[in-house]
């Protein structure tokens, strides 16, 4: 009888936080992960014969549907979320914790350590080899063109600017919404004030002055279409602003309150456009979920060879490993550069792959200097 192996994570009470914030230097790139948070690490760990490396993973506050709530998003690789959201950051660890644990033992597990499920590296590489698609990579193509026909029918085709009752401040957000009404957590900005933890604010300046009291200004609407232009999306052909008349409840309640609004900003409470995705955010959609770009011809002694979708292991003169990963963004995609397999230390960032292959050589002849330096010490 086989006995399912148990994960150890699922016995750290307490990890040990860091603190990071936008001036302390330790925030991980980009804006997935607020703006600031803490930090921390879960053991690496053997079940089964299979080696599970040390990973680190950020815990921050984001806003979904007006709501603040936890998250936890692994830092390195694809940066993915873990777990579910959660109102108090220990409830997420607590989901994030369970769910690492249970990845753990399923690919652990017997019933899935047999060549052709345990290798989805070395699928990767011989359909690069090849020639040829293997059952893993044929499998995450059609994922992706699922997930990829899935984005395309799921694009916001409305914009909304939405005045928040007087008695609850009187600012302004921007709402971009399907043909079905619902909205992501990205989609919904505040215009009257500085944004949720990470995102970016017009650098004019706009988010520091008094653009609105209880009024949907042409301010607002400057502010609008800066995050619509920076989200890839434009105003239809002929499309423009128009009031918007709510639900019987809501045209009640504000028609209750507009004697509480300056005088000529009583109406229109909400103002709707109809929006749609630019060539670039169409281009992006494509990368996002179509096959890994082709590198570039390698600097001498480097190889490389596919260990994921968007990822390869570099060597150089096969004695020292790094992992290459690609991620499409809009505007400049990154490719990113990294010091182990698990894709945890980060070593260099760039806006095309030829970049950091040509610091491979340079790389390891740093790395074989410090090797001699202590091994003469």
């Amino acid at each position: 009888m086989t006995t399912q192996a148990h994960s150890i994570v699922r016995e750290t009470v307490k990890p040990e936080y860091t603190r990071y914030t936008p001036t302390n230097g330790k925030k991980p790139d980009g804006a997935d992960f607020g703006v600031d948070g803490w930090l921390f690490a879960l053991p690496g760990e053997t079940l089964g014969g299979v080696r599970f490396p040390q990973a680190r993973y950020a815990a921050f506050q984001a806003i979904e549907r007006g709501a603040l709530f936890w998250r936890v998003r692994e830092v390195g690789g694809e940066r993915r979320q873990v777990g579910s959201d959660s109102t108090t950051r220990k409830g997420a660890l607590a989901l994030a914790v369970n769910a690492i644990a249970q990845q753990r033992e399923k690919a652990a597990a017997p019933a899935t350590r047999h060549p052709g499920a345990r290798a989805r590296g070395t699928a990767w590489r011989l359909a690069s080899e090849d020639g040829e698609r293997s059952p893993v990579s044929a499998a995450m193509t059609e994922r992706l063109e699922r997930r990829r026909a899935g984005q395309l029918a799921a694009l916001p085709t409305v914009a909304e600017i939405r005045m928040a009752y007087p008695l609850a401040g009187g600012g302004g957000t921007l709402r971009l919404m399907t043909a079905e009404g619902s909205t992501t957590e990205r989609h919904m900005i505040p215009l009257t004030e500085r944004g949720s933890a990470g995102r970016e604010n017009d650098p004019a300046g706009i988010y520091l002055d008094a653009i609105t009291d209880g009024a949907n200004t042409e301010g607002l609407k400057t502010a609008a279409e800066w995050h619509l232009m920076r989200l890839g999306f434009n105003y239809a052909r002929g499309a423009a602003w128009a009031p918007y008349t709510g639900s019987a409840s809501s045209e009640a309640q504000w028609k209750e309150w507009a004697p509480m609004l300056p005088e000529g900003h009583r109406w229109p409470h909400t103002v709707r456009v109809a929006i749609t995705a630019t060539a670039e955010h169409l281009a992006y959609i494509d990368r996002a979920y179509g096959p890994a770009p082709e590198l570039p011809d390698l600097p001498d002694g480097v190889s490389a060879h596919p260990s994921g979708p968007r990822s390869w292991q570099i060597s150089y003169a096969n004695r020292r490993f790094w992992q290459l990963s690609y991620w499409p963004r809009m505007g400049d995609d990154v490719w990113t550069l990294y010091a182990d397999p698990a894709r945890t230390k980060s070593l260099a960032t760039a806006d095309n792959p030829g970049e950091l292959l040509a610091i491979i050589p340079d790389r390891d002849a740093e790395a074989q200097s410090r090797a001699a330096a202590r091994k003469g010490s």
